[in-house]
C-alpha cells in the first residue's frame, strides 16, 4: 500500500446560497468517505490510518450578506483552519 493519499474536491467556497448548494456538496463526498473508511475497516487497516478531512482556510461566524433562510454565506477567516 502506499503511505498517503490526498484528495481534493471543489466548491466549498460559499459566501452565499448555502441552504441550496451545501447539501449538494456534503453528498458527493458523504457516501464515497464512508465507503473508504469501511473498506479499509474491512482490510483491518483502519486501527493504523488516520484519515482528515479539512479545508483550505476557516470561515467566519457570522453571514456574509444578508441573513435569510434561504440565501446566506460566510466570509474567509485568515487565522482559522477547518478539519
Amino acid at each position: 500500500g502506499v503511505p498517503f493519499i490526498h484528495l481534493f474536491h471543489r466548491g466549498w467556497d460559499h459566501h452565499g446560497g448555502l441552504p441550496g448548494k451545501f447539501p449538494k456538496q456534503c453528498k458527493d463526498i458523504d457516501q464515497p468517505a464512508a465507503a473508504l473508511i469501511k473498506d479499509l475497516k474491512q482490510r483491518g487497516m483502519l486501527d493504523e490510518t488516520l484519515v482528515i478531512c479539512g479545508g483550505e482556510f476557516g470561515r467566519t461566524i457570522y453571514s456574509q450578506g444578508k441573513l435569510t433562510e434561504t440565501n446566506h454565506g460566510r466570509d474567509h477567516h485568515s487565522r482559522c483552519f477547518t478539519t
